[in-house]
C-alpha cells in the first residue's frame, strides 16, 4: 500500500456511528511521519490526496469538533444541508443552534438552564431529547449538562457558518 492508499483508508472509516476519518497525529504515526516537519508533509500529502480524488468528485473535510479530517462526497454534503433532517420541525433547528453556539462559548458543553435562557421557549427538554435521539447531543439528565457529539461537525461546516454569520452581522452594522 502507498501513502495515499493509507491515507484514503484511514479518512474513509467509520470510528463509531458519531465519527469518521482520522486525526492528523493518527495519521503521521501510522505514516510514521514525525519531527519538526511532520505539518509541513502532512499538509503537503492532504493537498496531494485532495487533487487525486477531486476528479472523482471527491473532498478532503475536516471536522473542527473532534479534529478528525474525512473523506466526504461533494454532492453529499449539499444534499445534507438542503435536506430537513428534522422533519419539519424548525424548533429542533433552532435549539439544535442554540446548544452549538453554547457550547462553543462555553468550552464544548453547556447546560440545560443555558439553552431555555437562550431559547426563552417551553418544552426544550423534549427538544433536547429528540436531538439526543438523531445523535447530535449528548444529554447528562442527572447534571444538566449538554455536549455536541462530533456527528453536527461531519454534516455542518462549523467554520463557514459562522464566518456566514459574522459577515451577516457585519452587514446589518
Amino acid at each position: 500500500m502507498n501513502e495515499l492508499s493509507i491515507i484514503m483508508h484511514l479518512l474513509s472509516r467509520r470510528i463509531n456511528k458519531h465519527q469518521i476519518g482520522a486525526t492528523e497525529d493518527e495519521i503521521c504515526e501510522i505514516l510514521n511521519i514525525s519531527g519538526k516537519n511532520q505539518s509541513l508533509l502532512f499538509n503537503q500529502l492532504m493537498i496531494n490526496l485532495s487533487k487525486y480524488i477531486e476528479i472523482l468528485g471527491l473532498i478532503i473535510k475536516f471536522n473542527s469538533i473532534d479534529s478528525h479530517w474525512f473523506i466526504s462526497f461533494e454532492a453529499e454534503m449539499s444534499d445534507i444541508i438542503k435536506a430537513n433532517p428534522f422533519e419539519n420541525k424548525p424548533r429542533l433547528a433552532a435549539t439544535l443552534f442554540c446548544v452549538i453556539i453554547s457550547c462553543i462559548t462555553n468550552f464544548g458543553k453547556t447546560t440545560i438552564s443555558e439553552i431555555v435562557k437562550l431559547r426563552k421557549k417551553k418544552g426544550i427538554l423534549v427538544d433536547l431529547r429528540e436531538l439526543e435521539n438523531y445523535g447530535y447531543i449528548i444529554l447528562n439528565k442527572d447534571s444538566g449538562e449538554i455536549k455536541l457529539t462530533p456527528l453536527i461537525g461531519y454534516q455542518l461546516d462549523i467554520n463557514k457558518l459562522f464566518i456566514n454569520l459574522a459577515l451577516k452581522l457585519r452587514e446589518e452594522n
